[in-house]
């Protein structure tokens, strides 16, 4: 995509109605719609907030469970009936756990192919980090990495089911560690990743740190002290 996003794809792209892959690639690379898109996300996130909450009125509450009590000839199949849709339910749950994780393994594995994983190239966490200011929604923590065996190569903004996030490319030795940041509810509460791979996911202070790399989960736990335990 070499011209800038439309009104109306920002708004149909935030609404999650329009195709997001060519979006999505495009965001990287022009940091004009990238904050145009920022902005209308965070209005429509501040709009949802800030919406008044209907109560029922407790008259209106009693004949809604007057009317929903079990009669003894019905009730077996509304039982049966909810009991089957939990169970559809968890499974499609299941599949979103997976296909998120899926998805931010490709992403990784994109990400590490391509020439130029990161947009800011540094190993100073002080010039790293204000990067980040008003690229995403969020202030990127980034500690001091020194006195563990990763080192900081630099970072770039993701777009990862229409949210922006931040991608800290970290590395170990010859190793390369993926480690996108997003606002915590936007990554699903348990994700399970394919054997071949290593994922952990840490939550902290409103932020969820997925950590994405080709090596034993024990050697992260400098790289967790580093980022979540010691907040």
């Amino acid at each position: 995509m070499s011209v800038h996003l439309t009104a109306e794809d920002i708004e149909r792209f935030a609404d999650g109605e329009a195709e997001e892959r060519t979006i999505e690639e495009h965001l990287p690379e022009c940091s004009r719609c990238a904050s145009a898109v920022l902005a209308v996300m965070q209005m429509k996130r501040a709009i949802h907030e800030d919406m008044p909450r209907y109560s029922a009125p407790a008259t209106l509450r009693a004949r809604v469970m007057q009317t929903t009590r079990p009669r003894t000839a019905a009730s077996w199949w509304f039982a049966a009936a909810a009991v089957i849709a939990i169970a559809v339910a968890s499974a499609v749950l299941v599949r979103s756990r997976n296909a998120a994780m899926r998805e931010l393994v490709d992403l990784h594995t994109t990400l590490l192919a391509s020439a130029n994983p990161v947009d800011v190239i540094s190993t100073d966490r002080h010039t790293v980090k204000p990067w980040f200011e008003g690229r995403v929604p969020f202030a990127v923590p980034i500690p001091d990495l020194s006195a563990t065996p990763f080192r900081l190569i630099g970072g770039r903004v993701v777009f990862w089911r229409r949210q922006p996030g931040a991608y800290l490319l970290l590395g170990k030795a010859a190793h390369r560690v993926s480690l996108f940041i997003f606002p915590d509810d936007v990554v699903p509460q348990s994700i399970a990743a394919p054997r071949e791979i290593t994922m952990e996911v840490w939550r902290s202070n409103g932020l969820v740190y997925v950590v994405v790399a080709d090596i034993p989960a024990a050697d992260l736990a400098p790289l967790h002290k580093a980022f979540v335990a010691r907040i």
